[in-house]
């Protein structure tokens, strides 16, 4: 045997001795680590302020246990990290977006109700166009005109970046068959889907028109929309009713592009995590529109100034990309912009509706963004809505 492995033997048997009390020591370290900031985090949570139930019999049946336990976890300080940590991970390692976000390729993200398989959605469309033509009649018989822009769903301008390549063919027709419902019942309608479309694959415009990480159109896309909107509003024969109150706007750029975190990053559970643990965020420079004309002097006894012709309505979609600047802008004509976020089908023309602002100053065209997906959707309050905003007897 060589002199090497006389030395080593004694070294090697030492080292396999060592070995066990190396991982119990890291073990116990580590245990200990995590008790410590698990006491912490409590401690922190309890320090924070802790509701208890009052009565003996809380006590006695668990409810006050259960209570503390959920107060306590709700109040952890690390509790949205870890959170926003897990949906990082489960994003890198299983590319995984959560129940309301579809992951597409090339970092684009859509809204799972876009593509969601509804069994009464033929009846559920057909209901909600009806209420739409009902309400244009109603708007009608007090002198305003309604205008419904129907905003085609990101997936169907995209569907390449989807991760099958293709939307549903249960949404296949969905857009066509509802504008020509729309048209047929009566109701001025934009069809968004053909400049989109154009838009979309025009060589001149290289950037998309809907966010990658957001469910909304950016700025160019809420341009496109505006421009189509007032080309409706001109081929109705309803700009005569804005020329007297005609107002000019233009847009500019306001500031340089920075990142742009949409909010399927948000539904993601990803704001709070660096990019590199989550989809790249848009980029865009933001937009302004400002007036560009003087306000006419107004003809009322108190000198008040005329009221607002045009009211917009809807959702998000008009609260993002500029679109009230530019709808402003492309019909030369001030709007009220009463759009709300998170508010559905209805809650957005309810609440204009029933207000005084309505009642007391209507205005002569009403333009109410809508998009694609909700029409399929379950119904909630469409049954007595036109009687709870006051538009039918």
């Amino acid at each position: 045997m060589s002199q090497k492995s006389l030395n080593s033997e004694p070294i090697e048997a030492e080292l396999k001795a060592l070995r066990p009390s190396v991982y119990t020591a890291s073990a116990t370290a580590t245990l200990i680590a995590v008790m410590v900031f698990g006491a912490w985090q409590v401690s922190a949570a309890v320090r924070s302020g802790l509701e208890f139930p009052p009565t003996v019999l809380d006590f006695r049946e668990g409810r006050m246990t259960g209570a503390i336990e959920k107060q306590i976890d709700h109040k952890l300080p690390a509790r949205p990290w870890l959170i926003a940590v897990a949906n990082s991970l489960r994003y890198k390692l299983t590319h995984g977006g959560g129940d309301q976000v579809r992951l597409g390729v090339d970092d684009w993200l859509y809204l799972t109700d876009e593509v969601r398989y509804y069994p009464d959605a033929a009846a559920n469309q057909a209901a909600r166009i009806a209420l739409l033509s009902q309400t244009s009649q109603a708007l009608d018989k007090l002198g305003v005109k309604l205008v419904v822009a129907l905003v085609p769903d990101k997936a169907r301008i995209y569907p390449q970046y989807l991760a099958e390549g293709h939307i549903p063919s249960f949404t296949q027709n969905r857009y066509a068959q509802a504008l020509q419902a729309l048209r047929a019942q009566g109701v001025i309608t934009t069809d968004l889907l053909a400049p989109f479309a154009q838009g979309a694959s025009s060589n001149k415009s290289p950037e998309p028109i809907y966010y990658r990480t957001d469910t909304h159109w950016n700025a160019q896309g809420a341009q496109l929309a505006a421009q189509a909107v007032a080309a409706t509003v001109a081929a109705a024969g309803l700009s005569a009713r804005l020329a007297e109150e005609a107002t000019t706007f233009a847009t500019q750029v306001s500031g340089p592009a920075a990142e742009r975190p949409g909010d399927l990053i948000r539904l993601m559970g990803l704001s709070d995590i660096p990019n590199f643990g989550r989809p790249l965020p848009d980029n865009e420079a933001p937009v302004a529109t400002q007036q560009t004309s003087a306000d006419k002097a107004g003809g009322g006894l108190l000198g008040d100034t005329e009221a607002i012709p045009v009211t917009l309505t809807g959702t998000s979609y008009s609260l993002r990309g500029n679109f009230h600047g530019y709808l402003q802008q492309a019909l030369s004509a001030k709007v009220l912009n009463t759009a709300k976020d998170g508010g559905g089908f209805l809650q957005a023309a309810t609440d204009y509706f029933k207000d005084d602002a309505f009642k007391t100053s209507k205005p002569k065209v009403v333009v109410w963004e809508l998009p694609e997906r909700f029409l399929p959707a379950p119904l909630d309050k469409e049954g007595a809505w036109l009687k709870s905003v006051g538009l039918m007897p």
